[in-house]
């Protein structure tokens, strides 16, 4: 359901983008947020969830997925991506009608590739974005359904900036302790038992220190894993 939400936009080095991103998802809004560092992408929201991604980095193209993965070889892409241009289609019908891949092998394809569009946001510290509630401009017949507790959880667990890590959820003093209405969402993420073991242990509020002596998760990850509960809002800093 679209919202009466506002076009917001800001520099992301003012914010995070787990936060950014989040605080438009849990609002159901739907919409689309925008962000440009050199290249743009850009997220697709319906109803609180992410359906589809875009991007302008060559690197996220489709074609360059399928070399990399070795579904394609170079000479076949180099044929599809002229033909695609003469004929002004999808790179992606192209490769169907050359035979090169298969109608489900395009589908799985523009899958993963929005997916890794979406996750690959995570990353970013720089740059502006800019939202904008309202009917979503394009009808992309593939799309995803993604659960927003699922995709941000995947997505701060793949940050691999400690700096950043240890920004959101330092010192060692730091204290956090699990929210006491957090259950439903809790089973919902289908955690790992070893993430259902960090969370056993929040019961009560511990110090960032004395979680890092407990279990066999290692300190790094288990710092990612705090941040992206803190984000959730399934846990609170005490």
């Amino acid at each position: 359901m679209t919202t009466g939400h506002q076009t917001h936009e800001g520099a992301l080095s003012n914010t995070t983008y787990p936060s950014l991103v989040y605080s438009i998802l849990r609002r159901a809004d739907t919409g689309v947020l925008r962000v440009q560092d050199g290249v743009e992408k850009s997220l697709y929201i319906r109803d609180g969830r992410p359906i589809f991604a875009g991007s302008t980095d060559p690197e996220d193209r489709l074609g360059v997925l399928y070399l990399k993965s070795g579904k394609i070889a170079l000479t076949g892409l180099l044929s599809a991506l002229e033909k695609s241009t003469l004929q002004k289609k999808r790179l992606g019908t192209v490769l169907v009608e050359l035979a090169l891949i298969r109608p489900e092998d395009l589908v799985e394809g523009v899958l993963e590739q929005v997916r890794r569009i979406i996750l690959s946001l995570f990353q970013w510290t720089q740059g502006r974005y800019k939202y904008t509630p309202g009917p979503l401009p394009t009808e992309e017949v593939i799309t995803l359904k993604l659960n927003a507790d699922r995709t941000l959880l995947e997505g701060v667990r793949g940050i691999e900036r400690w700096e950043r890590v240890w920004e959101a959820v330092g010192p060692l003093d730091a204290r956090y302790e699990i929210m006491k209405d957090a259950d439903d969402r809790v089973r919902a993420l289908g955690l790992s038992p070893e993430d259902t073991a960090v969370l056993s242990n929040l019961d009560r509020s511990k110090s960032l220190q004395e979680l890092c002596g407990l279990g066999k998760m290692i300190d790094f990850d288990l710092c990612r894993l705090v941040w992206a509960l803190k984000t959730l809002g399934l846990v609170k800093r005490v």
